[in-house]
């Protein structure tokens, strides 16, 4: 099922296994935040992302699947930052999967306030922006 193959390329940190999943012009959506469109644009913003934590033991709670392709999961994300710091995030993902068995869209749905302030972060960063640019200004590490 790619949207399992989704979380353990979370976990393992593997972009290729991650982009696999994904339909050409898939678009992600973390929201709150602005969606990514397309796999280029995708693996750029994930990859960066992967770049900022040593470790991702994410906790599957449930995955519904339906008849129309449409999959739903309730899980834990929890990043483990290079600085030690350790996110604990809820998350509601929603993933249309298509005939050729790639995921079309991915939402995931979580607390933004609640994950900026376990980093230490302004609670209200990045609500409305790009992921890729939160990446590169909020959690950069310094230089």
């Amino acid at each position: 099922m790619p949207v399992r193959n989704i979380f353990e390329a979370w976990r393992r940190k593997d972009i290729d296994l991650l982009m696999d999943q994904l339909a050409d012009d898939a678009v992600f959506e973390n929201v709150p935040m602005d969606p990514i469109v397309g796999k280029d644009a995708i693996r750029e913003a994930c990859t960066a992302f992967m770049a900022r934590y040593t470790s991702a033991p994410w906790k599957v709670l449930n995955v519904a699947v339906s008849d129309t392709g449409a999959v739903l999961s309730e899980r834990l994300d929890v990043f483990v930052l290079h600085d030690g710091t350790t996110a604990c995030i809820p998350a509601m993902g929603s993933y249309k999967v298509n005939e050729k068995n790639l995921v079309t869209r991915w939402r995931d749905y979580f607390d933004l306030t609640d994950w900026n302030r376990q980093l230490g972060l302004d609670g209200d960063a990045a609500r409305g922006a790009g992921v890729l640019e939160i990446i590169k200004s909020e959690l950069a590490p310094e230089t």
